[in-house]
């Protein structure tokens, strides 16, 4: 007997990021209602285009107008899409519910925080406890670290290869000392969330490894970095899980081309005990979310 080779399924989020794109009528929308970048949403699509060897979106034209493949995917997919969401009621199986304790460092707590509400409505009958990481010794049920904390149990690299960037708030760009180049930094504040490595290894990558800054200013942790970069502090270097949502607002603003991978992955990190089904629920659910919001050009 011949067996017949299986099609590659084509990636899931780009599907979602089509359908969206379909039910919104404009990228903007889609990429609000999935809490991610315009080009992230336009990333998928092409990626979509590649995968399935046909354009979807004819974009000689403004807004969203599919092609006569696009229109016969957006009927599939729909289709697809809403029998997907009565998995839940048809289905004898039990949702977990309970409570789960989270722990976190702070600047990825904020970004998690305001997409929770997808998490929940899988998940109606689950209580969260969002803690700060130092909580994490203390009877957590999973952790979200960057980088490698001290905290037992067993890591899984929930993504691994983040660029880093620098941001700043958009009234930079019309101040008095133009940001035309990396070299323009030497005249700016630079903010910090570290000993300096990352701005270190930013010249580095950009081709002028001694340049500095006019000023530095040190903070305790990202989230605090990126509030004073939106308040027009200065300039710091983030990426896209944690600073996605300010980039599509427009709130800050990407300076330049160049990036370099970040030093550490994003971890999840499972009690030393084993994770409970809701902790696997939800550790699923972070990496699908963490995975789309990263997918940018």
């Amino acid at each position: 007997m011949v067996l017949k080779a299986t099609r590659p399924l084509p990636s899931l989020i780009a599907l979602r990021a089509f359908d969206a794109l379909v039910r919104q009528g404009s990228t903007g929308g889609a990429a609000l209602e999935l809490h991610v970048t315009h080009s992230a949403i336009s990333h998928q699509i092409r990626k979509l285009e590649e995968e399935l060897e046909v354009a979807l979106v004819d974009r000689q034209n403004k807004g969203v107008h599919l092609t006569s493949a696009g229109r016969k995917l957006s009927q599939l997919v729909n289709g697809a899409f809403e029998q997907l969401r009565d998995i839940q009621t048809a289905l004898p199986t039990s949702v977990p519910s309970g409570s789960l304790r989270i722990a976190c460092a702070p600047a990825l707590l904020a970004r998690i925080s305001k997409i929770l509400d997808r998490f929940l409505r899988e998940y109606p009958d689950v209580s969260l406890h969002l803690l700060p990481i130092d909580e994490a010794k203390n009877g957590t049920d999973l952790v979200i670290s960057f980088g490698d904390h001290e905290v037992e149990g067993q890591r899984i690299a929930a993504l691994g290869d983040i660029m880093y960037f620098p941001v700043c708030s958009p009234r930079l760009l019309n101040s008095s000392e133009p940001l035309r180049k990396p070299r323009d930094l030497e005249r700016q504040t630079l903010l910090h969330e570290d000993d300096g490595y990352d701005w270190s290894r930013y010249f580095l990558a950009a081709g002028i490894p001694n340049l500095q800054g006019k000023r530095n200013v040190y903070l305790p942790n990202a989230s605090l970095t990126i509030d004073a970069v939106i308040a027009g502090s200065g300039i710091t270097i983030s990426d896209y899980i944690l600073a996605g949502e300010q980039l599509a607002l427009g709130t800050l603003v990407r300076l330049f081309d160049i990036q370099f991978p970040a030093p550490h992955p994003y971890f999840i990190i499972m009690p030393p005990r084993g994770a409970n089904d809701l902790a696997k629920a939800f550790s699923d659910w972070l990496m699908r979310e963490l995975e789309l919001i990263a997918r940018v050009d």
